[in-house]
């Protein structure tokens, strides 16, 4: 169904592909989730070959022995009336026997690694959604970049074509002796560095779109449409720190590892308790020569116990240790959380902040730079007055442009942080 998604989409890539279109196709072909993929693909297979502990195991032996000489068993004089010789084994001979082994219990160690496998699966798929988390948020910002980079070039774009035009104008007041020589000069200068701007940020937004196909995982560019994304008026913080615990997966996983430690605990413990297994054989032998019927079936029920010393004790006390290691670490992870969202919150509310006087510094540097031309017009302003007001101007657009995908990205990376959206 996946496929048929990412096949649905590639004929709209010539068209643009928005925001919600690149996430699906990173999530789908983002390499980094291929390899949770096969992460959980592996547990998967484990858990099948762990409940195969719990079928019997099928036996085949075969032998064809060879000896020097044949072996004798040699009765003297006196323990009988008269000395008495008989083979004890036949020089040459064969053994062959089939049958299945069952281990009926095994101290509980087949049950737990059983359940080990099973949270291994769970905790393959929580690791699989955290990447995907990351990646959902990374493709964002990948993707704002991209958008931010274009606007900034059509902001240089506007800003030649305003000093080409004050050129114009400059090159028109000179034909009349209003201005002189070096005011062209001045400007021409200007239009220069106006020109190695717009061609870095040029090679910045070709840069910027590398990186988003980078992780897409595609080869073929492909255009970007522009975003709307509505953004909260107001945000409770603690609700959100609150809402990070419950669904970051990150914390389910250390919580499953946390299980399977326990498992692995009682498995090291398990050799305390006896072993009991069933056998059942046909075998079969031409060793004995006297041995009648040479071939037989036998059942058999058994009990092993065995242990070296207090050893699966202090096995256990280790993994122990390892399980409050492990408690220490979500504790951290925890506060790592907690930290996340809150640097994330406050990193969102200063971009909110910005953005406001970004739009404000732009509405000022748009008034000032329409009076500064009217002025030049009037002779009552110089290039240079001219000029700097342009820059002011871009300066702002960039400004304001830059204030509003910071913005953007800072929601997405509290969103991140949260785990999941909070619109």
């Amino acid at each position: 169904m996946k496929k048929l998604l990412i096949i649905t989409l590639l004929p709209a890539f010539s068209f643009g592909m928005d925001m919600q279109e690149a996430v699906n196709v990173a999530l789908e072909n983002n390499l980094e989730i291929k390899q949770e993929k096969v992460n959980l693909k592996k547990a998967q297979i484990q858990l099948k070959e762990d409940k195969n502990l719990f079928m019997p195991e099928f036996f085949l032996n075969f032998s064809f022995t060879f000896q020097k000489d044949t072996p004798y068993t040699k009765i003297p004089a006196g323990v009988l009336p008269f000395p008495l010789s008989f083979k004890q084994t036949e020089k040459d001979f064969r053994y062959f026997d089939v049958g299945i082994n069952y281990p009926i219990f095994t101290g509980f160690s087949r049950i737990e690694k059983l359940k080990i496998s099973r949270l291994d699966i769970d905790t393959a798929k929580y690791m699989l959604s955290e990447k995907e988390n990351h990646i959902t948020a990374l493709t964002k910002k990948a993707y704002l970049d991209v958008l931010m980079a274009k606007s900034l070039v059509e902001i240089y774009k506007k800003q030649l074509t305003a000093v080409e035009k004050h050129l114009e104008r400059v090159r028109a007041f000179f034909k009349e002796g209003l201005v002189a020589r070096i005011d062209i000069l001045q400007t021409k200068v200007r239009l220069s560095q106006v020109k190695r701007d717009l061609r870095k940020s040029e090679g910045e937004f070709k840069i910027a779109l590398e990186r988003l196909k980078n992780i897409l995982n595609v080869k073929d560019s492909f255009p970007v449409e522009p975003v709307n994304v509505n953004i909260p008026e107001s945000l409770n913080l603690q609700s959100l720190i609150e809402k990070a615990y419950k669904n970051r997966t990150i914390i389910k996983a250390i919580d499953t590892k946390l299980e399977q430690l326990q498992g692995y605990e009682r498995i090291e413990r398990s050799p305390f308790l006896p072993k009991i297994f069933a056998q059942a054989k046909y075998f079969y032998t031409d060793q004995y020569p006297y041995l009648d019927p040479k071939e037989n079936y036998a059942v058999s029920v058994g009990l092993s116990w065995k242990f070296q010393g207090i050893k699966p004790y202090y096995a256990s006390l280790k993994v122990k240790q390892d399980y409050r290691k492990m408690r220490l670490k979500l504790q951290q992870l925890k506060n790592d959380i907690r930290f996340q969202v809150k640097a994330a919150y406050e990193k969102y509310l200063t971009a909110r902040e910005n953005l406001k006087v970004a739009e404000d510094s732009l509405s000022e540097a748009e008034e000032y730079y329409r009076m500064t031309v009217e002025q030049f017009n009037n002779q009552l302003a110089t290039t240079t007055d001219v000029l700097d007001a342009e820059s002011m101007l871009t300066a702002a657009r960039k400004g304001k442009e830059i204030s509003y995908y910071q913005l953007i990205k800072a929601f997405v990376d509290l969103e991140e942080a949260v785990g999941g959206s909070i619109r």
